[in-house]
């Protein structure tokens, strides 16, 4: 008797083992994985406090009177930062947020001056190739994008705010310059769409003589043939009439674009180094813009994309800390 219990616990066991066994093995390797992610990998940083303490080096916002040119370019600006000091920014690998990436770009370096009505930072990195086109499946574009807390705020090790995109109800307002919207700029109906890429692509429209006549409501609808502008997507907008995005974050998965657009930029590619300087009003009606106050203080962060490496979206060069900044009082204060 007592040997058919034990084979009845026993083909109890298995029918449980055979029932439950893959959801228990899957519970473990989970239990791994996520314990995996958790592990810093050498030479990587981590979420530490170390990201939640402000680096050490103060990016001094010069005032420095600037006399606007006609056409805002780098060569027309570079000189009006001569007498400003650079702060330069460490990057490394985005390692949190799936699809990892980056690590190509190893520093930056930033400098910022402001003439009592405009801000402008200037943003300087060694990239040996240039990409300033997005339009095929394959190709990814140069970019680079600063990131500033909403208001004023302390980041303290007390006072976690995440140099990554930001955290729920700790809005950012994010820079975001792109490297094809700047060649945009320089064609015609400033947008270079898919003729640029493929100029000998076949449609459908081309071969039929009568298409004109009979479908040119159709050819003609955005609606149906460009879902991108339909929708106001600004990526799909031609006249944009500007190179740099403004946008908005509470963390991964947040970014949206502001319905109004502040800031734009210039570049130049040389030797292989690129020189983009963003600028904006150092104040804006806009209640989702940061606001630059003479003589204040604010943080900034920022990331570097490499196009020739695949970079784009979460896989960038980052910087892991906030940068403190402060702006010099103007003369009249």
């Amino acid at each position: 008797m007592k040997f058919l219990e034990e084979e009845r616990e026993m083909m109890k066991g298995y029918r449980m083992l055979k029932r439950y066994g893959l959801t228990l093995l899957s519970c473990a390797l989970l239990s791994a994985t996520v314990y995996a992610a958790e592990e810093t990998a050498p030479g990587v940083k981590g979420m530490s406090e170390e990201e939640f303490t402000p680096a050490k080096d103060v990016l001094t916002v010069k005032y420095v009177p600037v006399e606007k040119p006609y056409h805002m370019d780098v060569e027309s600006l570079r000189g009006s930062f001569k007498e400003a000091s650079g702060v330069n920014i460490g990057l490394q690998i985005q390692d949190k947020a799936f699809p990892n990436g980056g690590g190509s770009i190893n520093s930056a370096e930033v400098k910022a001056i402001h003439d009592g009505m405009m801000i402008y930072f200037q943003i300087t990195w060694s990239d040996p190739t240039k990409n300033a086109r997005a339009i095929a499946a394959q190709e990814f574009r140069d970019a680079v994008a600063l990131m500033f807390p909403l208001g004023a705020v302390e980041i303290t090790p007390a006072e976690h705010f995440s140099p990554r995109m930001g955290d729920r109800e700790k809005p950012t307002n994010l820079w975001h310059w792109k490297s094809d919207w700047d060649a945009d700029l320089l064609v015609k109906g400033e947008l270079e769409d898919v003729e640029a890429q493929y100029p000998n692509m076949h449609d459908d429209f081309n071969t039929n003589p009568y298409s004109v006549y009979y479908h040119r409501d159709l050819i003609t609808s955005v609606a149906v043939l460009s879902g991108g502008r339909a929708a106001h997507n600004l990526l799909s907008q031609p006249g944009r009439g500007r190179s740099v995005e403004d946008l908005n974050a509470e963390g991964f998965g947040t970014l949206t674009t502001q319905d109004h657009q502040d800031v734009n930029g210039c570049s130049k590619y040389e030797d292989g180094v690129w020189t983009v300087i963003m600028y904006r009003p150092l104040i804006t009606e806009d209640p989702h813009d940061v606001q630059f106050v003479p003589g204040g203080k604010t943080f900034f962060n920022m990331a570097v994309w490499n196009g020739a490496e695949k970079d784009r979206n979460g896989q960038k060069n980052i910087s892991t800390q906030w940068h403190p900044a402060t702006l010099e009082k103007v003369a009249w204060q």
